[in-house]
């Protein structure tokens, strides 16, 4: 009995080595680093813990556990690279804007308290495939972060828009989506998104096919659209689509901006202009440029007048001041009975190439206001934002063209030589503006002169 004993052990330990060694053939990374393991302490550990768990309380969960992936899913590890390059679009387009809005108590008590990061997409039966979920109140998961890469604007404000999405879940768990929202397009909600194609999404009034799945998915990606695309991107989604649509969709965005800001005592717009200036200064998102959205003809008015109060807390350049001030004396002087008045100076594009810079004057003892219309074209290059402005015969010889002509000479000199003859970069301007008009002024400054610059309030109707 003993001899047979040890001779049996002698072959299972044989067979035990015999197995190591062809693990150790087979496999050649170190699968250690992909399983949770609460006593390891690396630089990127350290990290997660200055910058997530000792300041908000949130826990950053990046090695493989069954635990925290559904049954019916199959999911790859994280790549412990793409960690931190993930964590930190976490932090600079969502915690962030919402501490600096909010407040760090609203951030301790709202905000997830568990990340949790796959390598892979989850995919679904229908072949569509989950980029985060939220859980619980208190759980986000976010997939297929082994794509993630930084240096992709159009990947990591992808990224950004679905956590943001999900956190509107969260906030839904704690405060109930406003009823109204649920009314809006509550017919035309359809189960099987994934068939709905994009322009019928945006013509029955959703920022995606997804948002028409039904009411709660539409509210979050309606909020995630408006904060990360932002508001030139939702009003072109608007323009474009039927009436019955843009009033959907602008419906939907007053009931957002209401339960953020009534419900939830969150500044919206404060808070999307926090996320838009991480989107545009960090991420560099072309499209969110104000030179992409020129370039689009999205905005066809941006007038100037500075009487305006608004100028004096964001005072216009001098060379542009000057300008405008010898216009004004120019109109002035033109007449000393009526003593006719600048009222304020428009830029009407009237096309991605046509311009006309309007002169609106009223006399001094009021009654009519009279148009000078003075006739450019114009280039945009709608990645650089470079525009350059070139005087054209006028486009007519009577009404508004016969009122330019009384003040040509003036002119001339004035507005026509500050705008010809320079490259302007068209930028979402001033940096001052306050919160209320913050989606509502652009203008440009002189490419090399920052210093010198107009901007005026924007219209989307001629």
């Amino acid at each position: 009995m003993k001899r047979n004993l040890k001779q049996t052990i002698v072959v299972v330990v044989l067979l035990l080595s015999a197995i190591s060694c062809k693990k150790e053939d087979n496999v050649s990374i170190d699968l250690r680093q992909y399983v949770d393991n609460p006593v390891s302490n690396t630089a990127l550990d350290a990290w997660i813990k200055t910058t997530f768990l000792d300041p908000y309380n949130m826990d950053v969960i990046y090695r493989y556990s069954d635990y925290y992936k559904d049954n019916d899913k199959v999911v790859s590890p994280a790549d412990p690279a793409k960690v931190q390059p993930q964590m930190q679009t976490v932090l600079e387009g969502f915690i962030n804007p919402y501490k600096t809005v909010a407040g760090t108590t609203f951030i301790k008590k709202m905000l997830p308290k568990e990340w949790v990061l796959f390598g892979s997409g989850a995919y679904q039966t229908d072949g569509t495939m989950i980029l985060a979920t939220a859980s619980a109140g208190r759980r986000v998961t976010i997939y297929d972060i082994n794509n993630f890469n930084v240096n992709n604007p159009d990947g990591v404000t992808r990224k950004l828009r679905t956590i943001h999405h999900e956190f509107t879940h969260i906030l839904n768990q704690l405060v109930a989506m406003p009823t109204d929202f649920q009314t809006i397009t509550k017919s035309t909600y359809n189960a099987t998104w994934n068939t709905v194609l994009d322009a019928t999404a945006r013509d029955n009034g959703y920022v995606s096919p997804y948002a028409s799945s039904q009411p709660g998915e539409d509210f979050a990606e309606t909020v995630s659209h408006l904060l990360v695309l932002g508001q030139a991107w939702f009003d072109a989604r608007a323009n474009a689509s039927t009436a019955v649509g843009k009033a959907a969709l602008k419906a939907k965005e007053a009931s957002v901006v209401q339960y953020f800001t009534i419900n939830l005592g969150v500044d919206f717009r404060a808070l999307q202009r926090e996320v838009q200036n991480v989107v545009r200064n960090t991420y560099k998102l072309p499209s969110a440029s104000f030179g992409y959205w020129m370039g689009q003809n999205l905005f066809k008015t941006m007038t100037i007048n500075l009487e305006d109060p608004l100028y004096t807390a964001n005072p216009m350049s001098t060379d542009f001041s000057n300008a405008y001030n010898s216009f004004k004396a120019t109109i002035l002087a033109y007449s000393a009975t009526a003593k006719y008045h600048l009222d304020y100076l428009q830029f009407r594009f009237e096309s991605t190439t046509a311009l006309t810079v309007r002169g609106a004057f009223t006399a001094a003892a009021g009654g009519t206001q009279f148009f000078a219309d003075y006739t450019f074209s114009y280039t945009i290059n709608p990645t650089t934002g470079a525009v350059t402005f070139t005087k054209v015969a006028q486009a007519g010889t009577t009404g508004s063209y016969a009122n330019a002509a009384l003040f040509t000479a003036g002119f001339t000199s004035s507005i026509q030589a500050y705008l010809t003859g320079k490259t302007f970069i068209a930028d979402w301007m001033p940096k001052t503006i306050d919160n209320t008009n913050f989606n509502n002024f652009g203008g440009m400054y002189v490419s090399g002169t920052p210093t010198n610059y107009f901007f005026g309030s924007l219209g989307q109707i001629l």
